[in-house]
Protein backbone atom coordinates (compact mmCIF):
# COMPACT_ATOMS: atom_id res chain seq x y z
CA UNK A 1 0.00 0.00 0.00
CA UNK A 2 1.16 3.09 -0.74
CA UNK A 3 0.89 6.14 1.14
CA UNK A 4 -1.29 9.23 0.08
CA UNK A 5 0.39 12.18 -1.40
CA UNK A 6 0.57 12.00 -5.40
CA UNK A 7 3.34 12.31 -7.76
CA UNK A 8 5.74 14.88 -7.40
CA UNK A 9 6.19 15.30 -11.15
CA UNK A 10 2.18 16.22 -12.00
CA UNK A 11 2.58 18.63 -8.54
CA UNK A 12 5.31 20.56 -9.92
CA UNK A 13 3.93 20.49 -13.66
CA UNK A 14 0.26 21.50 -12.27
CA UNK A 15 1.79 24.53 -10.45
CA UNK A 16 4.33 25.95 -13.72
CA UNK A 17 1.39 25.27 -16.11
CA UNK A 18 -1.41 27.23 -13.81
CA UNK A 19 1.25 30.07 -14.22
CA UNK A 20 2.56 29.53 -17.67
CA UNK A 21 -1.08 28.88 -19.26
CA UNK A 22 -4.46 30.78 -18.97
CA UNK A 23 -7.20 28.97 -16.79
CA UNK A 24 -10.64 29.33 -18.67
CA UNK A 25 -12.53 29.11 -15.75
CA UNK A 26 -15.38 30.92 -17.79
CA UNK A 27 -15.58 28.11 -20.27
CA UNK A 28 -16.97 25.31 -17.96
CA UNK A 29 -20.13 24.73 -17.70
CA UNK A 30 -21.70 23.28 -14.88
CA UNK A 31 -22.28 19.50 -14.40
CA UNK A 32 -25.86 19.72 -16.25
CA UNK A 33 -24.14 20.14 -19.73
CA UNK A 34 -23.37 16.71 -21.56
CA UNK A 35 -20.73 17.81 -23.36
CA UNK A 36 -17.32 18.07 -22.14
CA UNK A 37 -13.34 18.26 -24.01
CA UNK A 38 -12.60 15.40 -21.67
CA UNK A 39 -14.53 13.28 -19.75
CA UNK A 40 -12.73 10.67 -17.07
CA UNK A 41 -14.52 7.55 -15.12
CA UNK A 42 -13.38 7.52 -12.08
CA UNK A 43 -12.48 9.69 -8.82
CA UNK A 44 -9.69 8.05 -7.78
CA UNK A 45 -5.68 8.86 -7.66
CA UNK A 46 -5.41 8.67 -11.75
CA UNK A 47 -8.97 10.14 -12.47
CA UNK A 48 -7.94 12.91 -9.95
CA UNK A 49 -4.81 14.29 -11.71
CA UNK A 50 -6.05 13.78 -15.00
CA UNK A 51 -8.67 16.18 -14.32
CA UNK A 52 -6.30 18.61 -13.09
CA UNK A 53 -4.23 18.36 -15.89
CA UNK A 54 -6.64 18.92 -18.58
CA UNK A 55 -8.32 21.34 -16.56
CA UNK A 56 -5.15 23.37 -16.39
CA UNK A 57 -4.77 23.98 -19.89
CA UNK A 58 -8.58 25.35 -19.84
CA UNK A 59 -10.15 22.02 -21.08
CA UNK A 60 -13.79 21.44 -19.82
CA UNK A 61 -13.54 18.63 -17.44
CA UNK A 62 -16.31 16.51 -16.13
CA UNK A 63 -15.32 13.07 -13.98
CA UNK A 64 -17.73 10.57 -13.75
CA UNK A 65 -17.63 8.33 -10.11
CA UNK A 66 -20.10 6.27 -9.02
CA UNK A 67 -19.36 5.67 -5.52
CA UNK A 68 -17.01 8.08 -3.87
CA UNK A 69 -14.59 10.64 -4.64
CA UNK A 70 -11.07 9.70 -3.64
CA UNK A 71 -11.49 5.83 -4.49
CA UNK A 72 -9.24 2.94 -3.04
CA UNK A 73 -6.53 5.71 -1.60
CA UNK A 74 -8.68 7.47 0.52
CA UNK A 75 -11.32 5.48 1.39
CA UNK A 76 -10.18 1.81 2.00
CA UNK A 77 -6.36 2.09 1.18
CA UNK A 78 -3.77 4.36 1.88
CA UNK A 79 -5.24 6.70 4.24
CA UNK A 80 -7.15 4.50 6.38
CA UNK A 81 -4.09 1.84 6.67
CA UNK A 82 -1.60 4.35 7.53
CA UNK A 83 -4.11 5.81 10.54
CA UNK A 84 -4.51 2.49 11.57
CA UNK A 85 -0.66 1.19 11.73
CA UNK A 86 0.18 4.66 13.31
CA UNK A 87 -2.39 3.79 16.06
CA UNK A 88 -1.28 0.28 16.40
CA UNK A 89 2.73 1.80 16.42
CA UNK A 90 2.03 4.06 19.85
CA UNK A 91 0.62 1.00 21.05
CA UNK A 92 2.95 -1.25 20.74
CA UNK A 93 5.65 1.12 21.66
CA UNK A 94 4.08 2.32 25.02
CA UNK A 95 3.59 -1.65 25.60
CA UNK A 96 7.51 -2.45 24.33
CA UNK A 97 8.76 0.76 26.32
CA UNK A 98 9.79 -0.85 29.58
CA UNK A 99 11.76 -3.96 28.03
CA UNK A 100 13.88 -1.89 25.67
CA UNK A 101 14.57 1.39 27.08
CA UNK A 102 14.11 0.63 31.20
CA UNK A 103 12.80 2.99 33.35
CA UNK A 104 10.03 3.52 32.00
CA UNK A 105 6.94 1.80 33.83
CA UNK A 106 3.69 0.98 32.33
CA UNK A 107 0.70 -0.35 34.27
CA UNK A 108 1.55 -3.82 32.45
CA UNK A 109 -0.84 -5.77 30.24
CA UNK A 110 -3.20 -3.11 31.04
CA UNK A 111 -3.15 -1.32 28.06
CA UNK A 112 -6.51 -0.22 26.89
CA UNK A 113 -7.56 -0.31 23.38
CA UNK A 114 -11.02 1.52 22.29
CA UNK A 115 -11.15 0.47 18.96
CA UNK A 116 -14.68 2.19 17.65
CA UNK A 117 -12.65 5.42 18.72
CA UNK A 118 -9.40 4.48 16.63
CA UNK A 119 -12.02 3.85 14.02
CA UNK A 120 -13.97 7.34 14.59
CA UNK A 121 -10.97 8.92 14.50
CA UNK A 122 -9.66 7.28 10.96
CA UNK A 123 -12.90 8.20 9.41
CA UNK A 124 -12.63 11.75 10.57
CA UNK A 125 -9.11 12.15 8.82
CA UNK A 126 -10.77 10.11 5.87
CA UNK A 127 -13.12 12.65 5.54
CA UNK A 128 -11.19 15.74 6.45
CA UNK A 129 -8.96 14.20 2.89
CA UNK A 130 -11.75 13.98 0.77
CA UNK A 131 -13.62 17.52 1.81
CA UNK A 132 -10.35 19.44 1.47
CA UNK A 133 -8.73 17.31 -1.71
CA UNK A 134 -11.50 15.45 -3.20
CA UNK A 135 -14.50 15.88 -3.04
CA UNK A 136 -17.18 18.01 -5.74
CA UNK A 137 -16.75 20.69 -3.92
CA UNK A 138 -12.56 20.84 -4.23
CA UNK A 139 -13.04 19.98 -7.70
CA UNK A 140 -15.47 22.82 -8.44
CA UNK A 141 -13.06 24.95 -7.20
CA UNK A 142 -10.31 23.71 -9.86
CA UNK A 143 -13.17 24.15 -12.80
CA UNK A 144 -13.64 20.56 -13.13
CA UNK A 145 -17.29 19.06 -12.88
CA UNK A 146 -18.46 16.28 -11.26
CA UNK A 147 -21.06 14.19 -11.36
CA UNK A 148 -21.30 11.28 -8.08
CA UNK A 149 -23.51 8.30 -8.15
CA UNK A 150 -24.30 7.44 -12.17
CA UNK A 151 -22.41 4.29 -13.71
CA UNK A 152 -20.75 4.90 -16.96
CA UNK A 153 -21.41 2.66 -20.25
CA UNK A 154 -20.15 3.00 -23.10
CA UNK A 155 -22.15 3.48 -26.07
CA UNK A 156 -19.13 4.31 -28.36
CA UNK A 157 -15.68 5.76 -28.54
CA UNK A 158 -16.98 9.19 -27.99
CA UNK A 159 -20.66 8.74 -26.27
CA UNK A 160 -21.18 7.52 -22.39
CA UNK A 161 -24.44 6.66 -21.07
CA UNK A 162 -25.23 8.00 -17.43
CA UNK A 163 -27.39 5.79 -14.84
CA UNK A 164 -28.18 6.02 -10.87
CA UNK A 165 -25.88 3.39 -9.29
CA UNK A 166 -28.33 0.36 -7.80
CA UNK A 167 -30.66 1.16 -10.63
CA UNK A 168 -32.07 -2.11 -12.08
CA UNK A 169 -32.12 -2.13 -15.81
CA UNK A 170 -36.53 -3.36 -15.21
CA UNK A 171 -36.73 0.36 -13.96
CA UNK A 172 -39.33 1.90 -15.38
CA UNK A 173 -38.41 5.51 -14.76
CA UNK A 174 -35.64 5.89 -17.50
CA UNK A 175 -32.77 7.78 -15.07
CA UNK A 176 -30.67 7.72 -18.24
CA UNK A 177 -28.39 10.40 -19.61
CA UNK A 178 -25.79 10.76 -22.92
CA UNK A 179 -22.45 12.70 -22.28
CA UNK A 180 -20.48 13.19 -24.62
CA UNK A 181 -16.24 13.50 -25.21
CA UNK A 182 -15.57 15.96 -27.78
CA UNK A 183 -11.04 15.40 -27.52
CA UNK A 184 -11.28 12.08 -25.57
CA UNK A 185 -12.23 9.77 -22.57
CA UNK A 186 -9.59 8.60 -19.67
CA UNK A 187 -10.58 5.20 -18.02
CA UNK A 188 -9.89 5.10 -14.45
CA UNK A 189 -11.76 3.00 -12.72
CA UNK A 190 -9.42 1.79 -10.48
CA UNK A 191 -9.60 -2.16 -8.86
CA UNK A 192 -11.23 -4.36 -6.33
CA UNK A 193 -10.05 -6.82 -3.66
CA UNK A 194 -9.89 -10.36 -5.12
CA UNK A 195 -11.73 -12.57 -3.71
CA UNK A 196 -11.39 -16.18 -4.75
CA UNK A 197 -13.67 -18.73 -6.09
CA UNK A 198 -14.51 -22.02 -4.34
CA UNK A 199 -12.45 -23.75 -6.82
CA UNK A 200 -9.21 -22.21 -5.14
CA UNK A 201 -10.63 -22.24 -1.64
CA UNK A 202 -13.16 -25.04 -1.19
CA UNK A 203 -15.75 -23.05 1.24
CA UNK A 204 -14.95 -19.91 1.46
CA UNK A 205 -18.96 -18.49 -0.02
CA UNK A 206 -20.01 -20.44 2.92
CA UNK A 207 -18.03 -18.40 5.77
CA UNK A 208 -18.29 -14.63 6.61
CA UNK A 209 -15.09 -12.82 5.70
CA UNK A 210 -13.62 -9.35 5.13
CA UNK A 211 -11.51 -7.51 3.01
CA UNK A 212 -9.35 -4.46 3.25
CA UNK A 213 -12.88 -2.67 2.16
CA UNK A 214 -14.81 -3.56 5.16
CA UNK A 215 -11.58 -3.81 7.72
CA UNK A 216 -11.63 -0.75 8.69
CA UNK A 217 -15.33 -0.29 9.96
CA UNK A 218 -14.29 -2.70 13.10
CA UNK A 219 -15.06 -1.47 16.11
CA UNK A 220 -14.06 -3.89 18.10
CA UNK A 221 -9.97 -5.89 18.00
CA UNK A 222 -11.06 -9.41 17.02
CA UNK A 223 -9.70 -11.99 19.42
CA UNK A 224 -8.42 -14.46 16.88
CA UNK A 225 -7.59 -12.46 13.41
CA UNK A 226 -6.90 -15.07 10.51
CA UNK A 227 -5.19 -13.06 7.15
CA UNK A 228 -4.82 -14.85 4.48
CA UNK A 229 -2.36 -13.30 2.00
CA UNK A 230 1.47 -12.49 2.30
CA UNK A 231 1.09 -9.01 0.42
CA UNK A 232 1.57 -5.91 1.29
CA UNK A 233 -1.33 -5.91 2.60
CA UNK A 234 -1.82 -8.94 4.48
CA UNK A 235 1.55 -8.10 6.14
CA UNK A 236 0.53 -4.44 6.87
CA UNK A 237 -2.65 -5.61 8.59
CA UNK A 238 -1.46 -8.89 10.28
CA UNK A 239 0.87 -6.34 12.40
CA UNK A 240 -0.79 -4.21 12.72
CA UNK A 241 -3.92 -5.61 14.34
CA UNK A 242 -1.79 -7.64 16.18
CA UNK A 243 -0.06 -4.36 18.08
CA UNK A 244 -3.60 -3.87 18.64
CA UNK A 245 -4.05 -6.65 20.59
CA UNK A 246 -5.78 -9.28 18.62
CA UNK A 247 -4.06 -13.28 18.18
CA UNK A 248 -3.10 -13.00 14.50
CA UNK A 249 -3.21 -16.49 12.38
CA UNK A 250 -1.41 -15.16 9.36
CA UNK A 251 -1.46 -17.89 6.22
CA UNK A 252 0.77 -17.34 3.64
CA UNK A 253 3.79 -19.75 2.13
CA UNK A 254 5.81 -15.60 1.34
CA UNK A 255 5.78 -12.64 3.35
CA UNK A 256 6.35 -10.07 0.49
CA UNK A 257 7.39 -12.54 -1.89
CA UNK A 258 8.28 -9.50 -4.70
CA UNK A 259 10.66 -8.35 -2.43
CA UNK A 260 14.35 -9.92 -2.08
CA UNK A 261 14.68 -12.96 -0.03
CA UNK A 262 16.33 -10.91 3.16
CA UNK A 263 13.33 -9.16 3.13
CA UNK A 264 11.05 -11.72 3.99
CA UNK A 265 13.40 -13.31 6.49
CA UNK A 266 13.82 -10.31 8.66
CA UNK A 267 9.82 -10.00 8.38
CA UNK A 268 9.33 -13.60 9.89
CA UNK A 269 11.43 -13.14 12.87
CA UNK A 270 9.93 -9.34 13.46
CA UNK A 271 6.77 -11.56 13.43
CA UNK A 272 7.39 -14.19 15.77
CA UNK A 273 8.80 -11.96 18.22
CA UNK A 274 5.62 -10.13 17.61
CA UNK A 275 3.72 -12.88 18.52
CA UNK A 276 2.26 -13.22 15.31
CA UNK A 277 1.25 -17.08 14.50
CA UNK A 278 3.04 -18.12 11.01
CA UNK A 279 1.04 -20.84 8.86
CA UNK A 280 3.56 -21.22 5.99
CA UNK A 281 1.42 -22.81 3.29
CA UNK A 282 -1.60 -22.03 0.97
CA UNK A 283 -5.65 -22.29 2.35
CA UNK A 284 -7.23 -24.47 0.16
CA UNK A 285 -10.22 -25.36 2.25
CA UNK A 286 -12.66 -22.78 5.20
CA UNK A 287 -15.29 -23.88 7.06
CA UNK A 288 -17.59 -22.61 9.93
CA UNK A 289 -16.44 -24.35 13.19
CA UNK A 290 -19.91 -24.32 15.51
CA UNK A 291 -18.41 -21.70 17.61
CA UNK A 292 -19.22 -18.56 15.52
CA UNK A 293 -15.75 -18.76 14.16
CA UNK A 294 -14.18 -20.90 11.27
CA UNK A 295 -11.76 -23.55 10.46
CA UNK A 296 -8.96 -23.52 7.90
CA UNK A 297 -7.13 -25.77 5.79
CA UNK A 298 -3.49 -25.15 4.49
CA UNK A 299 -1.20 -27.02 1.98
CA UNK A 300 2.34 -27.29 3.38
CA UNK A 301 5.08 -29.60 2.42
CA UNK A 302 4.59 -31.52 4.77
CA UNK A 303 1.03 -32.09 4.01
CA UNK A 304 -2.35 -30.53 4.93
CA UNK A 305 -2.93 -28.83 8.28
CA UNK A 306 -5.29 -27.14 10.02
CA UNK A 307 -6.02 -24.05 12.34
CA UNK A 308 -9.22 -21.84 14.02
CA UNK A 309 -10.57 -18.14 14.22
CA UNK A 310 -12.74 -15.73 14.97
CA UNK A 311 -12.76 -13.26 11.87
CA UNK A 312 -11.36 -14.21 8.45
CA UNK A 313 -9.83 -11.20 6.57
CA UNK A 314 -8.83 -11.88 2.53
CA UNK A 315 -5.93 -10.23 1.15
CA UNK A 316 -4.91 -12.15 -1.83
CA UNK A 317 -4.73 -8.97 -4.41
CA UNK A 318 -6.58 -7.15 -6.55
CA UNK A 319 -8.02 -7.33 -9.46
CA UNK A 320 -9.10 -4.21 -12.57
CA UNK A 321 -12.40 -2.91 -12.29
CA UNK A 322 -13.24 -3.07 -15.89
CA UNK A 323 -16.38 -5.46 -16.34
CA UNK A 324 -19.68 -3.79 -17.46
CA UNK A 325 -18.66 -0.22 -18.75
CA UNK A 326 -19.16 -1.66 -22.01
CA UNK A 327 -15.43 -1.70 -22.90
CA UNK A 328 -15.36 -4.86 -24.84
CA UNK A 329 -18.15 -4.13 -26.88
CA UNK A 330 -16.54 -0.78 -28.68
CA UNK A 331 -13.13 -2.74 -29.30
CA UNK A 332 -11.41 -1.67 -25.97
CA UNK A 333 -9.04 -4.09 -25.48
CA UNK A 334 -8.11 -6.02 -22.49
CA UNK A 335 -5.43 -8.45 -21.11
CA UNK A 336 -7.30 -12.25 -20.25
CA UNK A 337 -4.04 -13.04 -18.71
CA UNK A 338 -3.87 -10.66 -16.62
CA UNK A 339 -7.36 -10.53 -14.67
CA UNK A 340 -9.02 -8.51 -18.02
CA UNK A 341 -7.08 -5.65 -16.97
CA UNK A 342 -6.97 -2.78 -19.88
CA UNK A 343 -4.52 -2.41 -22.20
CA UNK A 344 -2.80 0.29 -23.00
CA UNK A 345 0.87 1.03 -25.20
CA UNK A 346 3.37 4.06 -22.97
CA UNK A 347 0.99 6.78 -24.08
CA UNK A 348 -1.69 5.46 -22.03
CA UNK A 349 -3.64 4.99 -25.33
CA UNK A 350 -5.85 1.99 -25.42
CA UNK A 351 -6.33 0.09 -28.78
CA UNK A 352 -9.20 2.74 -29.44
CA UNK A 353 -7.28 5.87 -30.37
CA UNK A 354 -9.72 8.54 -28.16
CA UNK A 355 -10.00 6.28 -25.31
CA UNK A 356 -7.13 6.24 -22.82
CA UNK A 357 -6.77 3.98 -19.31
CA UNK A 358 -4.88 5.30 -16.25
CA UNK A 359 -4.02 3.44 -13.01
CA UNK A 360 -5.09 0.47 -10.98
CA UNK A 361 -7.71 -0.98 -14.36
CA UNK A 362 -4.32 -1.27 -15.94
CA UNK A 363 -2.97 -3.30 -14.03
CA UNK A 364 0.94 -2.20 -14.37
CA UNK A 365 1.78 -1.20 -11.08
CA UNK A 366 -1.07 -0.65 -8.70
CA UNK A 367 0.44 2.40 -6.68
CA UNK A 368 -1.21 5.44 -5.86
CA UNK A 369 1.71 7.91 -6.99
CA UNK A 370 2.01 6.20 -10.48
CA UNK A 371 -1.47 5.66 -10.93
CA UNK A 372 -1.25 9.73 -11.06
CA UNK A 373 1.58 9.70 -12.95
CA UNK A 374 -0.42 7.83 -15.72
CA UNK A 375 -3.58 9.55 -15.16
CA UNK A 376 -1.60 13.21 -16.22
CA UNK A 377 0.11 11.48 -18.88
CA UNK A 378 -3.18 10.25 -20.46
CA UNK A 379 -4.58 13.91 -20.01
CA UNK A 380 -1.95 15.52 -21.42
CA UNK A 381 -1.78 13.33 -24.59
CA UNK A 382 -5.36 14.03 -24.88
CA UNK A 383 -5.28 17.73 -24.52
CA UNK A 384 -1.49 18.56 -26.19
CA UNK A 385 0.03 18.17 -29.44
CA UNK A 386 2.82 15.47 -29.57
CA UNK A 387 2.35 12.53 -27.68
CA UNK A 388 4.39 12.19 -24.21
CA UNK A 389 5.85 8.67 -23.93
CA UNK A 390 6.07 8.62 -20.22
CA UNK A 391 5.57 5.52 -18.96
CA UNK A 392 8.70 3.10 -20.90
CA UNK A 393 10.65 2.37 -17.24
CA UNK A 394 8.43 0.66 -14.78
CA UNK A 395 10.96 -1.37 -13.17
CA UNK A 396 12.65 2.29 -11.74
CA UNK A 397 9.46 3.12 -9.80
CA UNK A 398 9.91 3.41 -6.10
CA UNK A 399 7.34 1.38 -3.87
CA UNK A 400 6.83 1.36 0.05
CA UNK A 401 4.98 -1.24 2.53
CA UNK A 402 4.18 -0.03 5.88
CA UNK A 403 5.22 -2.93 7.77
CA UNK A 404 7.66 -2.48 11.31
CA UNK A 405 10.56 -1.95 9.98
CA UNK A 406 9.14 -0.61 6.36
CA UNK A 407 10.19 -2.02 3.06
CA UNK A 408 11.01 0.22 0.49
CA UNK A 409 12.50 -0.92 -2.79
CA UNK A 410 13.20 -0.01 -6.69
CA UNK A 411 14.36 -1.15 -9.86
CA UNK A 412 15.56 -5.00 -10.10
CA UNK A 413 16.23 -7.12 -7.72
CA UNK A 414 18.79 -9.18 -7.31
CA UNK A 415 17.73 -12.58 -9.14
CA UNK A 416 15.96 -10.33 -12.01
CA UNK A 417 19.35 -8.14 -12.14
CA UNK A 418 21.26 -11.62 -13.08
CA UNK A 419 18.95 -13.38 -15.22
CA UNK A 420 19.06 -9.93 -17.09
CA UNK A 421 22.65 -9.01 -17.04
CA UNK A 422 24.66 -12.64 -15.74
CA UNK A 423 25.58 -13.39 -12.57
CA UNK A 424 29.49 -12.80 -13.73
CA UNK A 425 28.44 -9.02 -14.36
CA UNK A 426 26.47 -8.14 -11.06
CA UNK A 427 27.65 -6.93 -7.57
CA UNK A 428 25.76 -6.48 -4.69
CA UNK A 429 26.35 -4.63 -1.80
CA UNK A 430 24.81 -5.21 1.75
CA UNK A 431 24.40 -3.39 4.91
CA UNK A 432 22.46 -4.96 7.92
CA UNK A 433 20.67 -2.32 9.84
CA UNK A 434 21.06 -3.90 13.32
CA UNK A 435 24.91 -2.77 13.12
CA UNK A 436 24.37 0.81 12.86
CA UNK A 437 24.53 3.06 16.04
CA UNK A 438 20.92 4.31 15.84
CA UNK A 439 18.89 0.65 15.67
CA UNK A 440 21.42 0.16 18.69
CA UNK A 441 20.52 2.90 20.57
CA UNK A 442 16.72 2.55 20.12
CA UNK A 443 17.00 -1.51 21.20
CA UNK A 444 15.81 -2.53 17.43
CA UNK A 445 17.25 -5.84 17.16
CA UNK A 446 15.58 -6.47 13.62
CA UNK A 447 16.14 -3.22 12.43
CA UNK A 448 16.95 -4.53 8.47
CA UNK A 449 18.81 -3.83 5.61
CA UNK A 450 19.91 -1.62 2.58
CA UNK A 451 20.91 -3.79 -0.35
CA UNK A 452 22.07 -2.14 -3.92
CA UNK A 453 22.37 -4.06 -7.01
CA UNK A 454 24.21 -3.17 -9.42
CA UNK A 455 26.24 -3.59 -13.03
CA UNK A 456 30.59 -4.04 -11.92
CA UNK A 457 31.64 -2.51 -14.93
CA UNK A 458 30.58 0.83 -14.49
CA UNK A 459 29.33 0.82 -11.28
CA UNK A 460 25.33 1.49 -12.66
CA UNK A 461 22.69 0.72 -9.80
CA UNK A 462 20.43 -1.29 -11.12
CA UNK A 463 18.07 -1.56 -8.53
CA UNK A 464 17.73 -1.37 -4.63
CA UNK A 465 16.06 -2.41 -1.32
CA UNK A 466 15.85 -0.55 2.07
CA UNK A 467 14.19 -2.23 4.97
CA UNK A 468 14.04 -0.15 8.18
CA UNK A 469 12.83 2.88 9.32
CA UNK A 470 11.96 5.92 7.32
CA UNK A 471 12.86 3.83 4.14
CA UNK A 472 10.00 4.76 2.26
CA UNK A 473 12.10 8.45 1.81
CA UNK A 474 15.93 6.59 2.15
CA UNK A 475 14.41 5.18 -1.79
CA UNK A 476 13.76 8.61 -3.05
CA UNK A 477 17.85 9.19 -2.92
CA UNK A 478 18.78 5.94 -4.79
CA UNK A 479 15.86 6.75 -7.09
CA UNK A 480 17.74 9.97 -8.04
CA UNK A 481 21.18 8.09 -8.00
CA UNK A 482 19.70 5.88 -10.65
Amino acid sequence: MMIRGGTAFWTLFLLVAAVTVPYYTSALASASQSSYDVVIIGGGAAGLTAAKVASTFGKSTVIVEQARMGGYCTWTGCVPSKSLIAAAKAAHTIRTAPTKFGGIQTSGNDLQIDMKAIKDKIRAKIQHIHDEDDSPQAMAKLGIDTIVGKKATFVDDKTLQLSTVGKNDNDNDNDTSLLHAKMGIVIATGASPMEPSDDLIQGLSTVPFLTYEQIFDLEEVPKRLTVVGGGPIGCELAQAFGRLGATVTHVAETLLEREEPEVSETLEKVFAKEGIQRCKGKVVKVEKDGNGGHKFTYQTSDGSKTGTGDLLLIAVGRKPNTAGFGLEEIGVQLNKDDNNCIETNDKMQTSVKRIYAAGDCTAKQQYTHYAGFQGGIAARNIVLPFSDKGVKAPEQIPSATYTAPEVSSIGLRHAQAVEEYGAKNVGVAVQSMSHVDRAICESEEEAGLIKIVYLKKNLKILGATIMGPAAGEMICEIGVAM
